[in-house]
């Protein structure tokens, strides 16, 4: 079977499992770039219209995506999503191969490097909690439950009913079955005894603090992405070990690291790239990874796909 010229979402979680997409970005994290332009943000009255592109450094790959992002959706309870827009993949020699949702694929590679963080840098996994519940906390859930050792999963969101719905969603998928799932009503209510928090949220100012977590934790900070936004407060990463999904982008984009750095409580030298964990390991205390995400993980999950012609890993139902 041909790979589809224009694949869903519900297409793309049949064609590439969670698992294939954590073992691409593991062996991609420090493969070069041709070069990658810096994300274009373009603001108007009702979102964002962002911008991204790369190539891997042979040209053997490249990739162009385009995510709008209309919060207005959200808070008029619409049935339209927050985020759309497609990634569309070419070969080395130009020829498009296929496009594909763009909200989809950026909450499963956005997933897969949460899981990666956790498989790598939290001493525990047996309770977790993410904090919001949009597509993107719907893809880090069904990715980090496949981690071993994950036993508990406690959700929190502002609005209630769209945890419960979550939660009913997750249920239903095969990993959920030997995994405790629950709805919090407050964030200190879910963090508190996890081993590793993940955010989701589209909270443009912290929503957690130090004194709401123990003192050994993971937290994977990835709903952020402009320098002027964080979830976590300064309390927390300014004593905590701290790791960027791709560094440069952290260190330009990441309020996180770059609002308590402008007051002087954080030396940005502390921060390290992601691809370090895997040698470096867990330790005790509070270790943040901070993820803005970045085209080279696209790219990786673009490799996944089998170029156009050829079977696909997994066929298309």
């Amino acid at each position: 079977m041909a790979l589809a010229a224009w694949i869903g979402a519900e297409e793309l979680e049949h064609l590439l499992s969670d698992e294939e997409v954590r073992h691409h970005l593991a062996i991609s994290l420090e493969k070069p770039l041709a070069g990658e332009p810096i994300r274009v943000v373009q603001q108007d009255p009702v979102g964002h219209l962002i911008m991204m592109a790369a190539s891997w450094q042979d040209m053997s790959l490249s990739l162009v995506k385009i995510l709008y992002e209309r919060p207005l959706n959200r808070e008029s309870h619409s049935s339209k999503p927050v985020f759309n827009g497609s990634v569309t993949i070419y070969d080395a020699d130009g020829t498009f191969q296929v496009a594909i949702d763009g909200a989809a694929f950026t909450g499963m590679r956005t997933a897969a490097i949460a899981a990666l963080s956790t498989e790598w840098l939290a001493l525990q996994r047996d309770r977790l909690a993410i904090l919001g519940a949009g597509f993107e906390a719907y893809y880090h859930a069904k990715a980090l439950a496949l981690l071993p050792g994950v036993h508990e999963i406690y959700l929190w969101n502002r609005s209630e009913p769209k945890a419960l719905a979550l939660k009913a969603r997750l249920e239903k998928l095969p990993q959920f079955s030997r995994i405790l799932v629950k709805v919090c009503p407050r964030v200190e209510d879910a963090v508190c005894n996890a081993d590793v928090i993940t955010t989701v949220t589209a909270s443009p100012s912290p929503i957690l603090t130090a004194s709401m977590v123990k003192p050994t934790v993971l937290i994977n900070a990835m709903g952020a992405y402009r320098p002027t936004t964080r979830e976590i407060d300064g309390d927390i990463v300014e004593h905590a070990a701290l790791y960027a999904d791709y560094l440069p982008a952290c260190l330009a984009e990441a309020g996180e690291y770059l609002i308590p750095a402008a007051s002087g409580r954080l030396d940005l030298k502390r921060v390290l790239p992601l691809s370090m964990a895997r040698t470096l390991g867990p330790q005790a205390g509070i270790t943040v990874m901070k993820s803005v995400g970045s085209a080279i993980f696209d790219l990786a999950c673009a490799d996944c796909f089998p170029r156009r012609g050829e079977k696909p890993t997994v066929a298309i139902p």
